[in-house]
């Protein structure tokens, strides 16, 4: 299993605007790149906004997968190695079209792999799975499908987490600019 990189200069913090702006980007890069979206998927519990806001700009449904691979939400927490998914109120051949499966940060990749090969079993034959991420850390191999901040090597702080304490060390991410594609 691969290891999430991190420097530890300082944690990266992301604003409300800027989680808006990414959720923009990754919108528009999916319907360009995908096609339409029928369906996004919130990988919760970080998925779960950017996925609400990507779903109402595509005007898709938006449905929520329970995926689980850290023991903590600390800081520097490497991952455990195994992922725990849970999908509900989805019937063997539920899924089909084209869905986008979000999720906050690609650690490891092993959250997205774990919820894609879930859903995968659950889909339809032509059903088209794509994947995409706020960030993506440098120790991971895997690439999601799009992604906004690719390769960092800090803890990511997002806006609906607790600030760092007083005295950490933290900075503002660069305001996105674009979606990198796999």
């Amino acid at each position: 299993m691969s290891e999430r990189v991190f420097d530890r200069v300082c944690a990266w913090q992301m604003t409300p605007g800027q989680l808006t702006a990414a959720a923009a980007l990754l919108a528009a890069a999916a319907a360009e790149r995908f096609g339409p979206i029928d369906q996004v998927i919130a990988v919760a519990r970080g998925g779960l906004k950017p996925a609400d806001a990507i779903a109402g700009l595509l005007g898709a449904r938006l449905r929520v997968v329970h995926a689980r691979h850290n023991l903590t939400s600390a800081p520097y927490t490497q991952a455990i190695g195994h992922v725990t998914c849970t999908v509900t109120g989805v019937e063997p051949g539920g899924l089909d079209g084209s869905i986008l499966i979000v999720d906050d940060i690609c650690g490891t990749g092993m959250t997205l792999q774990t919820v894609t090969f879930a859903l995968t079993r659950l889909a339809r034959p032509g059903t088209q799975l794509h994947t995409a991420t706020l960030c993506r850390n440098a120790g991971s191999p895997t690439r999601p499908g799009l992604t906004v901040w690719d390769d960092l090597r800090e803890w990511v702080i997002f806006p609906w987490e607790p600030p760092p304490p007083p005295g950490a060390a933290a900075a503002t991410l660069p305001d996105p600019a674009q979606a990198h594609a796999a």
